[in-house]
């Protein structure tokens, strides 16, 4: 009954968000051009902020050759080369390890640990469950658990760092010209994240029975250990993403069951 309840909830709202224009979108234009010869990848944002700072992490990875090659920055655009590539098809153990690569890369990028209570992780995932809560997504009983599991799951210290914030499979290729795998979405680079949130993403959408695997080879290639605590990293990601959907009006995305699990420890 109380999911049933929290469903057509979430239908009534979405459609007042978007009855009303208030939900959330994207302000950006994507474009392929061909000048020489030569295919690119054009972005625009309404802001040029934006821009340099995909700039900036572009050019931070450069060396590592695991993104689009940036072409040129101009106030709100961004080019960068167009790989020609196949998505992977399947989840297979070559592309989790793949990934799993890819990731080692993107954490091992100066990463600082940090004394949990000085970042603005807790007060963000605070921030998170009570907007959850406020909505109706999220039940009394079940935010009133939740507030008490987080002070059990918050470790000491965590790691933070570069991330990459969206690992669908969809903007990953597999280049014809060297075999190797890109992350084509150079928007999904950010520092000063909590790290390991990415690898959850990754794990909610298609990681499936390879998480083992994926999270084993992560550590092997010596990548920060988030995994000590990493269900708080998961909460972190869960309410953050919920909170997303929720205003992106992706109201299948939205269950509020998948918080159920970390009241277990209560």
């Amino acid at each position: 009954m109380q999911q049933q309840i929290v469903y057509w909830l979430s239908r009534m709202l979405t459609r007042f968000l978007n009855l009303r224009g208030l939900r959330l979108r994207k302000a950006k234009s994507l474009h392929f051009v061909t000048v020489n010869g030569q295919r690119f990848k054009r972005l625009q944002f309404a802001d040029s902020a934006i821009a340099r700072d995909i700039e900036r992490n572009l050019e931070v990875f450069q060396a590592d050759d695991i993104f689009p090659r940036l072409a040129t920055c101009y106030e709100h655009e961004i080019w960068v080369d167009f790989i020609e590539g196949e998505r992977p098809r399947q989840v297979t153990e070559q592309v989790v390890r793949q990934v799993a690569a890819f990731y080692t890369t993107i954490y091992t990028k100066h990463p600082t640990l940090t004394d949990t209570t000085q970042t603005a992780f807790p007060a963000r995932l605070a921030q998170d469950l009570r907007f959850l809560h406020q909505v109706g997504v999220l039940s009394d009983s079940l935010y009133a658990q939740l507030q008490r599991v987080v002070e059990q799951l918050a470790p000491p210290r965590v790691w933070t760092g570069f991330d990459y914030t969206d690992p669908v499979l969809k903007n990953f290729i597999l280049s014809h010209e060297n075999g190797r795998l890109y992350a084509i979405d150079v928007e999904g680079i950010a520092d000063n994240q909590l790290i390991g949130m990415g690898t959850t993403k990754a794990s909610v959408r298609w990681l499936g029975e390879f998480r083992p695997l994926f999270y084993t080879h992560l550590a092997e290639l010596g990548a920060p250990d988030f995994q000590s605590y990493l269900p708080f990293v998961e909460l972190c990601f869960l309410a953050k993403w919920t909170k997303r959907n929720f205003f992106e009006g992706k109201k299948k995305k939205i269950d509020p069951g998948l918080f159920e699990r970390f009241c277990k420890r209560c």
